[in-house]
Formats: C-alpha cells, sequence, structure tokens
C-alpha cells in the first residue's frame, strides 16, 4: 500500500495541475478553464508582439514560466484586440510542441472577451490550439481570458510560431519549448520508487523477524 502512495507522490509531481487538458496528437477537447496555475512559478521571459489582418489586428503577450506546481516551462498568453478591427478572431494556434506533453486551458475570470470552446492538437503533435464557437471568439477592442499551455519541457527559444485566424490569417514570432527531462531525471524518480520498495521490503522483514523473536520467547521448555 504505502508502495502505491508513493508511486502516485512521484507521478503527482510530473502532471499538470488539476483541470488543465492533457492532448495527445491528433486529440481535442471541451475547456471550461481553470484557476491561474502560474501562482508561486517564476517568470523566465516576455515578449509582445503586434498581428494584423484585413478584418482583425491586436497585442499578444507570451510569458514564460517554470517551477511552483508546473511540470516544465510552460507559457501564458494575453491577447488584446483593437478597435480597428471589424471581425472576431475565431480561432488561435500555438507551433511547436511535437515530442512534448502539453496542457492546454484558460485562466478562469481573466479576460473580457468569450471563452475559447476547444482545445486541439495537431496529429504529428507539432501545433496546439484553442477554438471559440460558433459566432464567438475575441472581438475587437476586447481581452481575451489568458490561454496558457503547460509542457514538460526544460527550457525555451526563439523559433515558436503563434498565429491568429477568422477571414484572415496572421502570424506572429514567439517563444517556444526546448528539450524534454533529462534521462538522469528519469532516473532518479526510478531509483526512488526502488529505493522506497527497498525500505518497505526491509520494514516487512524486520517485523516479522521482531515477531518471531516474540513467539520463541513465550516458548515453556520442560
Amino acid at each position: 500500500m504505502k508502495i502505491w502512495i508513493a508511486m502516485l507522490v512521484i507521478v503527482a509531481a510530473f502532471a499538470g495541475p488539476a483541470g488543465a487538458v492533457s492532448l495527445d496528437p491528433g486529440e481535442s477537447s471541451t475547456v471550461f478553464g481553470t484557476t491561474n496555475p502560474f501562482a508561486g512559478a517564476t517568470l523566465l521571459a516576455t515578449i509582445s508582439a503586434p498581428f494584423a489582418s484585413f478584418d482583425f489586428s491586436g497585442v499578444v503577450t507570451q510569458n514564460v514560466y517554470s517551477g511552483g506546481s508546473l511540470p516544465g516551462v510552460s507559457f501564458r498568453y494575453a491577447i488584446v484586440t483593437d478597435s480597428l478591427g471589424t471581425a472576431a478572431i475565431e480561432r488561435v494556434t500555438m507551433s511547436f510542441f511535437a515530442g512534448l506533453q502539453t496542457n492546454l486551458d484558460y485562466v478562469l475570470g481573466s479576460g473580457t472577451s468569450d471563452s475559447p470552446l476547444t482545445v486541439s492538437r495537431q496529429a504529428n503533435g507539432n501545433s496546439v490550439g484553442f477554438t471559440w464557437a460558433t459566432n464567438e471568439g475575441i472581438a475587437p477592442d476586447k481581452v481575451a481570458p489568458f490561454l496558457y499551455i503547460l509542457t514538460n519541457a526544460a527550457g525555451y527559444g526563439a523559433g515558436g510560431v503563434m498565429s491568429f485566424m477568422n477571414g484572415g490569417v496572421a502570424s506572429v514570432d514567439v517563444y517556444n519549448p526546448v528539450g524534454v527531462p533529462e534521462p538522469m531525471s528519469l532516473l532518479l524518480v526510478g531509483s526512488g520508487m526502488a529505493a522506497v520498495a527497498i525500505f518497505w521490503r526491509r520494514g516487512v522483514r524486520a517485523r516479522r523477524k521482531d515477531v518471531a523473536v516474540s513467539t520463541d520467547s513465550t516458548v515453556v521448555h520442560s
């Protein structure tokens, strides 16, 4: 029993906060929003970039975090549209996430626009996206709810792409995750589980030995 509890604790340390939707390549899911998963995390970098198409425009700010309850380097996106647009943004995608774990959602109570309805991941795992319901989206002169992507990446770097879609498409350069946990980290987890098992077995043997000694001491010789 103790071994299973220890294993669950170890697995939980590598999982994303409760509520965020875990997506494997080719999967999609409805999202309902979560509390802020970045509480206690460390801000590593920030980048802002303007975007524009023929029927929408605005600015996106991407924050990069690690630590706290995050499974690895993770990303938060703040999207603000201006009053010059004529249509709402209905889909947003981010790249490149191939080979990594991804947990997507948005922060409840943030923003002034409609919230996304679904999240999805490309079949090759490279691109992930947020989609709004029909006749909804990030309308002009609105602030979208904070969108976020939690990953198990070990670092980040330049080379990511974020795209905004409706009747038109606009893309900007952002940060993307780099690397996965080192094999040594996984080895340490495995070693920890093995150590737990060894100590548990030793405890069982010690208790059995104590019982045997106690039983022998109660035997009366004639």
